[in-house]
C-alpha cells in the first residue's frame, strides 16, 4: 500500500485555513493502487476496508479515516503547534473521504449533506471534533495523524429522520431464538452503503431506513459489512446465534440493495422476535 502526499485544496473554498508560521501540511490519502481511481477492496481477518482515491472507509467498524501531516521545527516546545497542524490537515481531509462515502443506492453522502446548509455546517462541526486515533513521529520534525469520524452517534442521527416504525409485538408464530441476522452476499460484487435495503422478490421492504428503532441506528449505525460472522468485531454486532439468510441478488445497477428469495424473505417478516431483531438494527451483511 502507498500512501502519497497531494494538495490539501478540496474543491471548496471553506475548507482552507492559515497555518502556523514554518509548519508545512498536507493530506495524507491512501491512494487506490494499480493507478485507476476505482476503489480497491482490503479485506484483514473479518474486516471489510475500502481504499478510495480520497480516502478510507472501514465498514466493519463503521468510519471514515484521513491522514494528514505536518512538518515544523524541532525547537522545545514547537511539537505541540505541529501536533495540532496534522491534526487539522487530517480533518481537512475527511471532506474528501465523505465525499466518497455512497449514502444509499441512489446517493453519495458528501454532496447529499452539502445540499443543505444547515446540514453543512453540522457535518462541519462534527469535523472538527474528529478524534486523531493515531500519531507518528518521522525524521526531519514531521508528524503524521490520523483522525476518525464513525457514522455511529451524530452523524446517522443528521441523515436519518425519525422513523415511523412500530416494535414487532407478540404473535402466535414463533421461530427459534436469534441474536442477530446476517445477509450471505459473498460472490454478488455488492458496494456498501450507510443505508442498503433489503427487499424480497417483489420489491417489498423488508430492511430499510424508515423501519428501523433511530435511537438503535444512532447507537451503533443502520447496518456493517463483514468477510465472516463468526469472529470479532462481526460477532458483537449479531451476537453468537444469528439466523442466516442467503441473499438471492443484488437490486438495481449501483449494487447496494439487495434481494431476498420469497423463502428467505417469511423468515425475516412474519416472525416478531426477527422483524425485533431487525427494528434494532442487528444486522450485518457479509461480502
Amino acid at each position: 500500500m502507498r500512501v502519497a502526499e497531494v494538495p490539501s485544496q478540496t474543491g471548496h473554498g471553506w475548507y482552507q485555513r492559515g497555518w502556523p508560521w514554518g509548519v508545512r501540511v498536507g493530506p495524507l490519502w491512501l491512494l487506490a493502487l494499480a493507478g485507476t481511481a476505482a476503489a480497491q477492496w482490503w479485506q484483514t481477518d473479518v474486516r471489510v476496508v475500502e481504499t478510495l482515491p480520497r480516502g478510507q472507509v472501514d465498514w466493519t467498524e463503521g468510519a471514515v479515516l484521513s491522514r494528514g501531516s505536518a512538518t515544523g521545527t524541532t525547537l522545545r516546545g514547537a511539537r505541540a503547534v505541529t501536533d495540532q497542524a496534522a491534526i487539522q490537515a487530517a480533518r481537512q481531509g475527511l471532506w474528501g473521504g465523505l465525499e466518497q462515502v455512497r449514502l444509499d443506492a441512489r446517493q453519495m453522502l458528501g454532496p447529499t449533506l452539502l445540499q443543505v446548509e444547515a446540514h453543512r455546517q453540522a457535518l462541519e462541526a462534527l469535523i472538527a471534533q474528529a478524534a486523531a486515533v493515531e500519531t507518528r513521529y518521522l525524521p526531519g520534525g514531521t508528524v503524521e495523524t490520523a483522525v476518525q469520524l464513525p457514522f455511529a452517534g451524530r452523524l446517522t442521527a443528521l441523515l436519518l429522520a425519525q422513523s415511523s416504525a412500530v416494535i414487532p409485538d407478540g404473535e402466535p408464530r414463533s421461530e427459534a431464538v436469534h441474536t442477530g441476522v446476517v445477509i450471505d452476499a459473498r460472490g454478488l460484487a455488492i458496494q456498501p452503503a450507510l443505508f442498503p435495503r433489503i427487499v424480497d422478490e417483489s420489491g417489498q421492504s423488508l430492511y430499510a431506513p424508515e423501519v428501523v428503532d433511530v435511537e438503535a441506528a444512532v447507537q451503533q449505525g443502520y447496518v456493517a459489512y463483514a468477510k465472516a460472522f463468526d469472529q470479532t468485531p462481526a460477532q458483537a454486532r449479531i451476537g453468537e446465534r444469528p439466523l442466516v439468510l442467503r441473499a438471492l441478488r443484488v437490486a438495481g445497477d449501483t449494487r447496494v440493495d439487495l434481494v431476498l428469495s420469497n423463502t428467505e424473505a417469511t423468515r425475516l417478516r412474519d416472525y416478531p422476535a426477527t422483524r425485533r431483531l431487525v427494528w434494532q438494527c442487528r444486522v450485518l451483511i457479509v461480502m
